[in-house]
This record gives structure tokens, sequence and C-alpha cells, in this order.
């Protein structure tokens, strides 16, 4: 009799030990999603400005330049105001603090995408400047390349936010 007692009281002990690790493991899950969503939101917060910049300049850039006549006009849009533009837009963006660290492989490929625009961006001035037409070609495949590096930032981001159920909405 002791020991069918001391059988149900220890099988009794092991179903309320997993149970506690099973509440253990669904409150850790809920902390770790909850955590993820307000490391997501943070980061959309300081980004998404710094991103719309970046927009903003290049459609800027794409109107005045690129639809001038006048090399020269062109050049002097481009220095005076969307390489300036472009080098805040690199500060700002490497001055962005991640601070939900799955989010770092993502924030390095938008740091490295702003990097390549202001790259190409340069080379068109200098394009413009020494009417050099294989220099504005050299910046078009910059700026295609630029391309491909923001898709593979804005990949990085969909798979973290896939991977802990965040629904974020990508504009294009």
């Amino acid at each position: 009799m002791k020991i069918l007692r001391r059988s149900l009281l220890l099988v009794s002990l092991l179903v309320v030990g997993s149970v506690l690790t099973a509440c253990s493991d669904i409150v850790n899950k809920i902390s770790e999603q909850a955590e993820a969503e307000e490391g997501i939101l943070a980061y959309l917060e300081v980004s998404n400005p710094v991103i719309e910049s970046g927009v903003a300049t290049e459609i800027e850039a794409d109107e005045f330049v690129f639809g001038a006549e006048d090399m020269e006009q062109a050049h002097a849009f481009l220095v005076k105001t969307t390489i300036p533009a472009l080098e805040k837009l690199v500060k700002d963006t490497e001055s962005i603090v991640v601070t939900f660290e799955p989010l770092q492989p993502s924030h390095d490929k938008l740091i490295e995408a702003n990097k390549k625009l202001l790259e190409a961006y340069s080379t068109y001035a200098d394009g413009f400047y020494n009417e050099d037409e294989s220099l504005l070609e050299e910046a078009d495949l910059l700026y295609d390349e630029y391309g491909v590096i923001f898709d593979e930032h804005e990949v990085l981001f969909t798979e973290v936010t896939d991977e802990y159920n965040v629904d974020v909405e990508i504009e294009e």
C-alpha cells in the first residue's frame, strides 16, 4: 500500500512538474513574442522616417536632375541638394540603434544600400560635370546595385517579421 501511495505521489509530482514546465514554456513564448513585436515596432518608428527621406530625395533627384535639359543644372542640383541629403541619410541610418538583435542583418543591408545610393548619385554628378557618358552608365549600374541591396534589406526584414508572426506591411 505504501508503495502504491508513493508511486501515486511520484506520478502526481511528475504531472505537476510537467504542467509547470509547459506553463513556463508558454510564458516564455508569449514574452518572446512581445519582445519581438516591441523591437520590430521600435525599429520601424526610427527607420521609417529615414527611409522616407531617402525616397523623397530620389523622387526629387528624378524630377530635377533626370528631367533637366542642362547638364550643368543637373550637376548643380546633385551637388547642392541630392548628395548632401544622401550623406545625411547615410549618417542617420548608421545612427539608428537596433534594439532587437534579429533585425541587425536587415539594418546592415539598409546601411549598405544607402551608401550605394550615395555612390550612385555622386557618380551621376561626376558624369554630368565631366559630360562623360561612361560615368553615367557606371552610375546606372551602381543604382541597380542599390536596388538589389535594398531588396535584400526588405527580404531580411520580412523574414524576421514572419518568424515572429508580426504583421508589417512594406510599402512599395
